[in-house]
């Protein structure tokens, strides 16, 4: 069967599939990372406006909802309304990736300068008879190239150790050919001398190499020798030596960073898919010229009938035949079968794939990054409409406007929490979302789930708000009867109430809906028009609850007696447990001992100990 054959058949399919590319929406809604990373604002042309990069994305494509600080970001602002991001895995990572991409896309809002200078990176000319190591922001034709580096003064020291270690020259040609005798490099041992015959090129060319390596990351046992010496001198207590090694071994840990912008690939695709109930992302990260040049994310309109390996073959199928390009070097960790790759030849392309290994792994995790992360914050939500209409059907209420998810977190009933989510025939209304702090450390989800409903109808009745028209509960019918009775003890009539509770080895598909009107619970599986929405939220209002218990108790985790002694700091509190290792050794702790920690004198000493005690 070939290409052709392939996208026919699909095409006669019941269901036909297709990958929708979908650009964020730049708005208040947006759910943003805290990653670090590259942000690239788009108009309603999808025309790119601006290139950006970031420590935190968050904070920082946030700002932009505000307004200006000057014309041009008035401007700017104005303008946009698409968003796309990419992930790094370092904020070094995003400098690098910025300049790329401002360089070859030239948005109209970013500032370019004529000398547009690049990164440096080190160069061995390892295609002549005695190659010299050199620093050059410009990509060279010959040799091998190595970085590129965010941190210069961390690269020039790397090339010094190199010299020291290695004695590679790094003499221009001209004065190499014509030197007589040795060089002031050599005398102080950062050069072998190769121009007078002071080694020969056999040797000389494996230092080469083993400096090759050690540049491409294979520097374990160079560090493990400065880590023996170092230790040797310090045993000596010749710590100017220990020094130094300890300088050299910073100054490789830190020029080694993995720059993982670069690669050693021309132009190569990487392709991962991510998961959830409902929905899958499919991320395609494309590398022109060792660059990532663009991420696009697409999403199947299917409701999940094809494993992602069928997905991944209907991807290609599909997307790279109306592709221009006749060469794709494909990466990706899902099974691409023979007749997929072999049908392209009809259509004179081909497809090579590229299998994994130690430097291209971590463009995977690239991919796979962008597709979790684009998944958690999908904001197509066109679905929850027509679900909506459909519940209300299913309900034989009059009208829905807004449900309310609840749910119950805690570990044997300490740190409780109660989550309340809001949604929207338009989806999530975060901004409306509530969680709550059982005032009661008790083991009752029961006593809980009252509390969580009573200080919500205060809370809607203080602040003037309608009630919604439906709560939905995290749980079974006793959950149910419960927020039942205390909407009855509240003379509350107005808010219809249903549940969902685990079936069967706790399967989504065989979910249990529970009605207060109806006694016998029904298989949400047989009601799949509502089933997506319902299972939804309750997953939803679980994961919120979650979230705030887990912060409770992290931070009842986190705080200690030490907390309530006035005059102490968190930086002296820190010191204080690591010098004493935890808050019983400190508590048995006498004056003395005290004071010998860093910023604790006697009347310190006295307070800590008569506050402990």
């Amino acid at each position: 069967m070939g290409i052709k054959d392939i996208l026919i058949q699909d095409d006669q399919m019941e269901n036909q599939l297709r990958f929708t590319n979908k650009k964020e929406l730049f708005n208040k809604k947006i759910e943003l990372p805290e990653d670090s990373g590259i942000y690239q604002f788009y108009d309603e042309y999808e025309k790119l406006l601006y290139v950006g990069k970031a420590k935190n994305l968050k904070n920082r494509v946030s700002s932009y909802l505000t307004k200006g600080a000057n014309k041009k970001a008035s401007l700017l602002r104005n303008q946009i309304k698409y968003l796309e991001l990419i992930i790094t895995k370092t904020e070094s990572d995003a400098l690098i990736l910025e300049q790329s991409l401002i360089r070859k896309k030239k948005p109209p809002f970013n500032v370019q300068f004529r000398d547009d200078k690049s990164y440096p990176m080190i160069h061995i000319s390892s295609n002549k008879e005695f190659p010299e190591i050199y620093v050059s922001r410009k990509k060279q034709k010959e040799g091998v190239s190595f970085g590129p580096y965010a941190n210069v003064n961390a690269m020039r020291k790397n090339i010094e150790i190199i010299q020291k270690v290695f004695q590679i020259r790094n003499c221009k040609d001209v004065n190499f050919k014509n030197r007589s005798r040795p060089c002031i490099e050599h005398q102080i041992g950062k050069c072998s001398a190769p121009c007078v015959g002071l080694i020969s090129e056999k040797e000389y060319k494996e230092n080469v190499e083993e400096a090759k390596n050690f540049l491409d990351g294979k520097n374990k046992s160079i560090l493990k020798n400065f880590y023996k010496k170092m230790d040797d001198y310090s045993n000596r207590q010749d710590y100017e030596r220990a020094k130094l090694y300890r300088d050299k071994i910073n100054a490789i840990r830190d020029t080694q960073k993995n720059q993982s912008i670069f690669t050693l690939y021309e132009d190569i695709d990487v392709i991962a898919i991510s998961s959830d109930s409902f929905s899958t992302c499919l991320s395609l990260v494309q590398i022109r010229d060792g660059w990532i040049s663009a991420t696009k994310n697409f999403f199947p309109e299917t409701k999940n009938m094809f494993t992602n390996e069928d997905l991944l073959e209907k991807f290609i199928a599909s997307y790279y035949f109306e592709s221009s390009e006749k060469e794709i070097n494909l990466l990706t960790n899902h099974k691409i079968s023979v007749e997929t790759i072999r049908s392209f030849k009809e259509i004179d392309k081909s497809i090579n794939l590229i299998r994994t290994n130690k430097k291209n792994k971590f463009l995977l995790e690239i991919a796979k990054s962008q597709s979790s992360d684009r998944l958690k914050r999908k904001d197509f939500y066109d679905w929850i409409a027509p679900a909506f209409e459909n519940l209300k059907k299913r309900l034989d209420l009059k009208f829905l406007d807004k449900i309310e998810a609840f749910d119950i977190s805690h570990i044997s009933g300490s740190n409780v929490t109660a989550s309340c989510i809001v949604f929207s025939d338009k989806g999530p209304e975060k901004k409306e979302y509530r969680s709550m702090n059982i005032k009661t450390d008790k083991n009752d989800d029961y006593f809980a789930l009252a509390e969580a409903i009573s200080r919500r109808i205060s809370s809607l009745k203080k602040r003037s708000l309608p009630f919604p028209s439906l709560f939905l509960i995290d749980g079974g019918k006793g959950q149910l009867n419960k927020v039942k009775k205390e909407l009855e003890n509240k003379n509350i009539k107005t808010i219809k109430i249903i549940s969902v509770s685990k079936g069967e080895n706790r399967k989504e598909k065989y979910d249990k809906l529970h009605i207060d009107s109806v006694k016998k619970e029904i298989d949400l599986e047989e009601w799949k028009d509502i089933s997506r929405l319902v299972q939804f939220m309750r997953n939803e209002s679980h994961r919120f609850a979650l979230t705030k218990h887990k912060a409770r108790r992290t931070k009842a985790l986190t705080s200690s007696d030490l907390d309530q002694i006035p005059l102490i700091g968190e930086s002296l509190k820190k010191e204080l447990i690591r010098h004493f290792g935890g808050i019983k050794r400190l508590k048995d702790a006498e004056i003395n001992e005290l004071k010998k920690v860093e910023g604790v004198g006697t009347k310190k000493a006295i307070l800590i100990q008569k506050h402990l005690n």
